[in-house]
């Protein structure tokens, strides 16, 4: 598959990481049929890491999902050591009205570019977010919280909409709950540790050559 290419900006740059590439996912015949820029290349999703990053790692996650949280704290050791990969945040909240209550302040939050205290604070592996620890972290990281939910309610068609887009790549690719990623051109349905993660951006770097 040969992507079209305009000027170089980070959004682009990211769908280049998936260009001459299909998803290698060999879970439903769906599959087949999500394309690489749908994955790579949708504005709404947050990038964390390096933006001009050679690897791009799509992350479907859940702020109450506690393999999402350990599994986090594996990623971005991978991360931060490697210095060259793009971590793309595909929120898909299905543990109830708490996931996206969260997801909804943290995508809003972008506002104020404190997406990436806020996404990190939640994803505390030893505290499984309620509605009461959510608006603990929102009043320690955010000076001006009216502003937050006013963009809360700005942002709400937005967000349904970004969220049934990451959904329905989900069910494409047969992924069963969260965590899942596709990583480069290759997809796994589930949590991977630290071992796991750099041999999947070390195989998604060679196989894109």
């Amino acid at each position: 598959m040969t992507m079209p290419f305009a000027a170089p900006t980070r959004r682009t740059a990211l769908l280049g990481l998936a260009a001459g590439a299909s998803l290698v996912a060999g879970l439903r015949p769906a599959a087949a049929r999500v394309e690489p820029a749908a994955v790579f290349g949708d504005p709404d999703v947050p990038v964390l890491g390096n933006r001009e990053g050679d690897v791009a790692v799509a992350v479907w996650f859940d702020y109450r999902c506690p393999f999402c949280r350990k599994a986090e704290v594996e990623l971005t050791k991978v991360v931060e050591a490697d210095g060259k990969v793009a971590v793309l945040l595909k929120d898909w909240p299905i543990f109830g009205k708490t996931s996206e209550r969260a997801a909804r302040l943290v995508w809003s939050a972008r506002r104020q570019q404190l997406l990436a205290p806020l996404h990190a604070a939640l994803m505390d592996w030893q505290t499984r977010p309620t509605d009461a620890f959510v608006d603990e972290i929102v009043a320690r990281l955010v000076p001006d919280r009216a502003k937050l939910l006013a963009d809360v309610e700005t942002d709400r068609k937005a967000f349904d909409a970004l969220v049934a887009r990451n959904g329905a790549q989900a069910e494409a690719f047969g992924f069963p709950g969260t965590p899942a990623y596709v990583i480069g051109s290759f997809v796994f349905p589930g949590a991977l540790d630290a071992a796991g993660f750099a041999q999947a951006i070390a195989d998604a770097r060679r196989k894109q050559g």
